[in-house]
This record gives C-alpha cells, sequence and structure tokens, in this order.
C-alpha cells in the first residue's frame, strides 16, 4: 500500500500530465480522478477545486527543486555553486518524470488565484535570484564573459528548462547524470571566461 507522501507524488504527478496533455480548462476533475485511480470524490477529499490542485502541483514542483538544490546554493564557490545547481535541476528534470512540473510552472501560473500566483511567483523569483547571484560574483571576479547576469540566467534557465522537451530516458543514448553533467558544463562554457591553459 503506498505511503500517504507517495500517494499524493502519484497523485500530483498524473494530474500534472493530464493538465500537460489537455490543458487546464479542458481537464475536468472527472478525468484526472480516473487516471489518478481515485473517486471523484476522494480527489476532492485532498483539493478543494481544481485550482487548488494546479497550486498543488506548483508548490511541490517548486519542493522538489529546492529540496534538489538546497545543498548546492549552499556553497561558496561561484562557480561551484553555479556549476551543481544547474547539474542538480538537469538531473531532476532528467531523472524523474517531471517534464509535465516544469512547463507548467513555467506556463500556466495564470490560472490561479491573486494569492497562489504571487506566491509561486516569488519562489520562482527566489531560485532565479539565486542563479543570478552566483553570475554577478562571478562577473565581480572577472570570471564572466561581457554578458549581463540577468540575461545569463535567463539563459541557463531556458537551457534547463528545455530538457523535458528532448530527453527521452528510454532511448539509452545517454543517462540522467551525463545529460545533466553535460548542460550544466555548457551552461558555464557559455557565460564564463575560458581558463587560460598555460
Amino acid at each position: 500500500m503506498a505511503r500517504p507522501a507517495d500517494r499524493k507524488s502519484q497523485i500530483l504527478r498524473k494530474a500534472a500530465q493530464v493538465f500537460l496533455d489537455v490543458g487546464y480548462e479542458a481537464a475536468s476533475m472527472d478525468r484526472i480522478a480516473e487516471e489518478v485511480g481515485i473517486t471523484k470524490p476522494g480527489l476532492y477529499y485532498h483539493y478543494a477545486s481544481k485550482q487548488d490542485l494546479m497550486f498543488s502541483i506548483m508548490s511541490y514542483a517548486m519542493d522538489l527543486l529546492e529540496e534538489e538544490t538546497r545543498a548546492a546554493a549552499a556553497l561558496p564557490d561561484p562557480r561551484q555553486r553555479l556549476w551543481q545547481i544547474v547539474y542538480h535541476h538537469a538531473h531532476m528534470l532528467a531523472r524523474e518524470d517531471d517534464g509535465a512540473f516544469t512547463v507548467l510552472v513555467i506556463d500556466e501560473t495564470h490560472v490561479l488565484g491573486p494569492e497562489d500566483f504571487e506566491t509561486i511567483r516569488l519562489r520562482k523569483r527566489s531560485y532565479f535570484e539565486t542563479l543570478r547571484e552566483a553570475l554577478r560574483q562571478l562577473a565581480a571576479q572577472a570570471a564572466l564573459r561581457t554578458v549581463d547576469p540577468t540575461a545569463a540566467a535567463f539563459a541557463i534557465l531556458g537551457m534547463i528548462m528545455w530538457l523535458p522537451k528532448w530527453f527521452r530516458r528510454q532511448s539509452g543514448a545517454l543517462s540522467p547524470e551525463a545529460v545533466a553533467s553535460q548542460i550544466a558544463d555548457q551552461a558555464l562554457a557559455s557565460v564564463l571566461v575560458a581558463e587560460s591553459s598555460a
């Protein structure tokens, strides 16, 4: 029997995929309940409304991201910190079936109520600031190319967020670890001054 935390994860992942497949407006609680394997009253027991369910999905996605990158974000060296944050974010998306989470958090916050929208916006902003601060510190060390830290942070996020669009674990070409490492290497190479080989 699934533990409560596992059951919550299953519900949110299945619901996220339904929202991604058919869109928020077309996704009925009946269909979500069917996909999850729960009764509609059972789904409403956990979530008061479809909007509440969407907010719970986004909150869970941010919880996962923060958990994955917490240790990396505390590293003192900005180069190592940036690499580790990018690696762990990319690895999370490559390892888990969390592509739906990524797309929804980026594209669907407009369906939330004002208070929930602001909660998710602030959490996304906090994560973005972690990336940008590492880039600002690298700029202060003259290690950053002549790029704006804000533009660089958005570009790096774009590299990570595109991963669920193309990566398929079943293909066997790259492991989650290998693809995450390559994305982290490429992200840093795109914004950092090349180290001298002399």
